[in-house]
């Protein structure tokens, strides 16, 4: 949900959100550190005739938390992939139960992939794995961004299926005219 939360929210709950919130400003520097970066590399390589060998991996890395560090930010905004067409044009009740639904098979599908996530992660740490490239980066670092964006999915999706089941139960209206329960806005 955008904006506020509702003050009487549990504070772990708050704190997902929070995190959220983190997650989404971090991702937005690392896309600016990205580009600056990517400026730098092109402006060594093309007047000064030089290069680097950590410029694109770095820069792909940083793209790569963003998307799905960021991802979380994105999803407590509603400003995630949504095909309402018809969820929209249901009754109050319905939409609710719908947006339930989806909702637990969103999680369901990101606590999934975090799980497949983790252990490559962990296969990769163990055996102490690196890029091959001339940077050669230990993979344990960009391998943890996959399952780390996921589980910051998987707990915003509990703070939208807790506050879906709120309003479920108490038959409360989205906070702000036009605005979904899961705090996008509606068309």
């Amino acid at each position: 949900m955008s904006g506020p939360r509702n003050p009487r929210s549990p504070l772990l709950l708050r704190y997902i959100d929070r995190l959220s919130e983190f997650a989404g400003y971090a991702s937005a520097v690392l896309i600016l550190l990205s580009m600056l970066i990517v400026c730098y590399g092109v402006l060594l390589r093309y007047v000064f005739g030089a290069s680097t060998v950590w410029q694109l991996e770095l820069s792909t890395y940083f793209l790569m938390f963003s998307a799905f560090v960021g991802g979380a930010y994105g999803l407590k905004h509603g400003d995630h992939v949504n095909l309402s067409l018809i969820v929209d044009r249901l009754p109050e009740k319905p939409r609710r139960y719908v947006q339930l639904v989806a909702s637990v098979l969103g999680f369901v599908f990101v606590v999934t992939v975090a799980a497949i996530a983790f252990v490559l992660w962990w296969e990769t740490t163990q055996e102490g794995m690196t890029s091959g490239t001339a940077w050669n980066v230990p993979l344990t670092y960009p391998y943890l961004i996959v399952p780390l964006g996921m589980t910051l999915i998987a707990l915003q999706y509990l703070v939208i299926v807790v506050h879906i089941l709120q309003r479920i139960r108490t038959g409360d209206q989205p906070a702000n005219e036009g605005e979904d329960l899961e705090g996008g806005r509606t068309q």
